[in-house]
């Protein structure tokens, strides 16, 4: 039986050698296309506003380890709103901005402070976006829901920063990142609505 044993051990070793092997060059070859997609990132200008690592800047928001799909990657990219330019097949591929997403999402996020909910609860009240969302957040005449689920912190601070349409921008000196955290773990704090046949004056 130890003959046996040692007889498999030795006849498997090529194999575990092998799998090792194709194991760490698969690694690398993510690892330079990680590069390449970063690489194609710095060479399409997309640095100058969302920051080396897509992490965000002033200028555009975090998209490194966004959480969002290809699709909706490639086709933000295709047809942007606000300053950003629109760029077409010919100046960036499908096939490179595939690579720059998935190099984008193999980053690190940008750190999140913990928000405070009943602290956000106020800021809410007192900053005065209650008047537009509503008080919990469901969203209102003059502005959308936020919540629940709302969409990732990234986002949301950039957006608190650089609003459209009507919403005023609100500055480091009137938010801080930390009082902004607090909001956004507000809003992430609120309950789903019960189901419209819960309600009775709603049941079919």
């Amino acid at each position: 039986m130890g003959t046996f044993c040692l007889l498999r051990t030795k006849g498997t070793a090529p194999f575990i050698l092998f799998a090792a092997m194709a194991l760490l060059s698969a690694r690398s070859l993510r690892a330079q296309e990680v590069d390449q997609g970063l690489a194609s990132f710095m060479q399409a200008g997309c640095a100058s506003c969302h920051g080396a690592q897509g992490r965000g800047t002033a200028l555009g928001p975090q998209l490194a380890a966004s959480g969002e799909s290809a699709a909706a990657f490639i086709a933000f990219v295709r047809q942007p709103v606000r300053t950003m330019p629109a760029y077409a097949q010919q100046a960036i591929s499908d096939q490179d901005l595939e690579r720059m997403y998935r190099s984008l999402q193999a980053q690190t996020a940008a750190a999140v402070p913990t928000g405070r909910a009943e602290v956000g609860e106020q800021l809410f009240a007192a900053d005065g976006c209650y008047s537009c969302h509503a008080n919990e957040a469901q969203g209102g005449m003059h502005g959308p829901r936020l919540g629940p689920g709302p969409i990732s912190f990234a986002r949301f601070s950039w957006y608190v920063r650089q609003p459209t349409r009507t919403m005023p921008p609100y500055s480091h000196v009137v938010l801080s990142d930390q009082e902004i955290a607090d909001i956004y773990a507000f809003v992430a704090a609120q309950p789903e609505p019960p189901p419209l046949s819960a309600i009775p004056l709603l049941a079919p």
